[in-house]
């Protein structure tokens, strides 16, 4: 099974059907600002076992990063790893996200 790269309004509609959102950014990255619900599993520490571990129903999952590097090498290593589920890569990353209006949680100083 191959993964879509899908843009951001695609992807605000993913979400909407109750994809699982999965950031693959590091942990300061997160914590400044992230999508509402994703799971944070950086992408040195990805694999399909761990994303199974949030995802056990295996929902679709919307894959993300900052600005689509990261989350594409991501959605190839769960291809390889023969991840059970549909994979969907958010092509332009959380800044197209930010770009397109569309929320954020932020860090609270």
């Amino acid at each position: 099974m191959k993964f879509k790269s899908i843009n951001t309004q695609e992807s605000v509609k993913l979400i909407e059907n109750g994809a699982v959102i999965i950031d693959v950014r590091e942990k300061n990255e997160f914590e400044n600002f992230h999508i509402n619900n994703a799971y944070l599993i950086p992408l040195s520490q990805l694999s399909s076992s761990k994303v199974l571990e949030v995802n056990p129903e295996k929902k679709i999952i919307l894959i993300h990063c900052k600005s689509g590097v990261r989350s594409k090498q991501a959605a190839n290593i769960l291809v390889d790893q023969n991840y059970p589920g549909e994979i969907y890569e958010m092509d332009k990353g959380i800044i197209d996200w930010i770009t397109n209006n569309q929320p954020v949680i932020t860090k609270i100083d």
